[in-house]
């Protein structure tokens, strides 16, 4: 899995990105936050970046950024066992207020507890 970092100014969330592949994403995905108790919440949506216009498809988390790397890979193994190693998932690092923006129109599949 290759691993772009980048800092996007903003984001907009369009809604949860689900069906019966992402319903099995989020299950094993819940099941390592479980355990690696690196996550708070977690949500799967639908975004585009500064008005870019092309929507993609991000896993939104509030937790614990230092483990980015291990978090990373650990992410995208159960990503591409799924959809493949030819597809992506961003990963979007949230801060208090984009989470707020983000539950206006996604609710998370996990949540620490």
């Amino acid at each position: 899995m290759r691993e772009t970092q980048i800092r996007i100014q903003q984001i907009y969330f369009l809604g949860e990105q689900d069906g019966s592949p992402e319903r099995e994403l989020k299950e094993q995905l819940a099941a390592l936050f479980g355990r690696a108790q690196w996550v708070r919440t977690a949500y799967l949506a639908r975004v585009t970046y500064e008005k870019m216009g092309r929507v993609n498809v991000a896993l939104c988390v509030r937790g614990q950024p230092g483990q980015g790397r291990v978090f990373a890979e650990r992410v995208g193994s159960i990503f591409a066992s799924i959809f493949g190693s030819h597809e992506h998932l961003d990963i979007i690092w949230l801060v208090p207020e984009q989470e707020a923006a983000l539950m206006q129109v996604c609710q998370p599949f996990f949540q620490a507890g």
